[in-house]
């Protein structure tokens, strides 16, 4: 992202009438996403071909893992902090019905091919809560880092062949979070969103939710997230790849 687009954000940020209620607040949850997987995607190094996850390599699906912890203060000036961590694996095999190109390997139609997905990634989001009652409204920006790929091995003509696209990257992007609190129920409902758009690229990360918070602070959160990435050139990566799922955590607030 061009730099006076983040000296932008950080500045509306810093301008906010920021709440302060919160001296020290600790929170943390984790739980399973059900995902499902769609889209496509090319390597543009080698003049690869336009790959299909599920028609191709069988990539449909998998069940992952998250969890986060935060904390919150009452320094108005000092951003709160989040760090957040999701587990996106799968694997599959396929028959192709057609020749692929994958990182300069031709992979040809009849081949048996063993795959495997990764989107796994870090969040380290900074924060500032704009309101904060029983409307919240929180407003940052978030350091994603991916730390998977896409492999894809063959055997043909007695020789194991295989291409990787290696997903290693960090990019920022501009976080938001509304909870509205059900006064004296226990009962909250939410959604944040990361997302940015640059340069050819438009990546949204969002998550809809219904939790239950008991008094002693733990707590129950059901929900919907979806991700999605529709890239022109990201380290020579181009695609329109899809992850959605529901969720169940348990979460955490003290």
């Amino acid at each position: 992202m061009k730099t006076h687009t983040l000296i932008i954000m950080l500045f509306a940020l810093l301008s906010a009438p920021l709440q302060a209620s919160t001296l020290l607040g600790i929170y943390a949850g984790g739980g399973s996403i059900d995902f499902d997987t769609s889209g496509t995607f090319r390597d543009l190094n080698d003049n690869g071909t336009t790959i299909d996850l599920e028609e191709d390599l069988n990539l449909s699906g998998d069940a992952g893992t998250y969890w986060y912890i935060g904390i919150e203060h009452g320094i108005p000036i000092l951003p709160n902090l989040k760090v957040a961590r999701t587990e996106m694996e799968q694997s599959s095999a396929s028959r192709l019905s057609r020749n692929i190109v994958f990182d300069g390997v031709i992979f040809p139609a009849g081949s048996q091919v063993m795959n495997e997905l990764d989107l796994s990634h870090l969040d380290l989001t900074l924060y500032y809560e704009v309101l904060d009652n029983w409307l919240n409204l929180d407003l940052g920006i978030t350091a994603r880092k991916f730390d998977g790929g896409i492999q894809s091995q063959a055997t043909y003509f007695n020789t194991r062949v295989t291409a990787v696209l290696d997903m290693e990257f960090t990019t920022p992007l501009l976080y938001a979070k509304g909870q509205i609190d059900l006064p004296l129920s226990g009962l909250y409902v939410a959604g944040d969103i990361n997302w940015a758009g640059y340069d050819g690229t438009n990546f949204y990360d969002l998550w809809a939710k219904v939790g239950y918070l008991f008094k002693f602070g733990l707590g129950l959160e059901v929900g919907y997230r979806k991700m999605q990435l529709d890239a022109d050139d990201i380290e020579d990566l181009e695609a329109d790849v899809t992850m959605d799922g529901n969720y169940a955590a348990v979460v955490f607030s003290f």
